[in-house]
């Protein structure tokens, strides 16, 4: 039975960049992207996951070829991305005042589209019906800012209302523990992977390349 579940945003996508609607649509991830998946590997390969659970998108499965675990693995609609109906595809970064209700409000749909409540429901339903009672003791999810984002309001009790007070950088790492039969949020957000040595280039939306690991020799003393 499942007792640690590694949960993983993909890697940086081309909608992320180019700043336009892609919940279910076929972003691909950038090089930028490519390169964060990479490193996050070094971080799991020897944590022995047994199962992986993935959103079916483009974005996602790329990420999940670079992490490169070897597992079985599920793919699943029900950890897709917001679905932006009508919006898929458009440009919001030209004019974001006008789609500030969509990033925001938790209870809009866009035309033929969904909510983040409504993704909520349905990751949270998908979470206690597969990955929660996996068999196996490890497993890993890679999906999206909004799906996790959205999970995580309904893990803590926090009111979805707040859903944009987390925020999850792309490969940032999650990881869940089941300690006395009850299941707890052990890490968030975890970039530490990138080999940062502080925390400017997660505050800055400029910063397009992560710094390159740094080794122990050339850390100070």
């Amino acid at each position: 039975m499942a007792n640690t579940v590694f949960i993983v945003r993909h890697g940086e996508a081309e909608s992320n960049v180019k700043k336009y609607f892609s919940g279910w649509g076929e972003a691909p991830l950038t090089g930028l992207g490519m390169e964060q998946a990479r490193l996050l590997h070094k971080r799991l390969e020897k944590e022995g996951i047994g199962r992986a659970f993935c959103s079916d998108t483009l974005r996602t499965k790329q990420t999940l070829d670079l992490l490169s675990i070897k597992c079985p693995v599920v793919y699943s609609p029900s950890l897709r991305e917001q679905n932006y109906g009508k919006l898929e595809g458009v440009v919001w970064g030209e004019d974001e005042v006008k789609y500030t209700g969509f990033h925001f409000d938790p209870y809009r749909r866009a035309p033929g589209g969904e909510s983040p409540s409504d993704v909520q429901k349905r990751v949270w339903s998908y979470f206690n019906a597969a990955i929660f009672s996996a068999k196996e003791e490890k497993v890993l999810v890679v999906s999206h800012h909004g799906a996790i984002v959205t999970f995580a309001c309904k893990f803590l009790g926090m009111p979805l209302s707040n859903w944009r007070a987390l925020r999850l950088g792309n490969c940032g790492l999650c990881i869940l523990t089941k300690d006395d039969g009850m299941w707890r949020l052990k890490l968030w957000n975890s970039l530490s992977h990138y080999g940062l040595l502080n925390f400017k280039p997660l505050l800055t939306r400029e910063a397009r390349v992560p710094p390159k690991p740094v080794s122990m020799r050339a850390r100070p003393k």
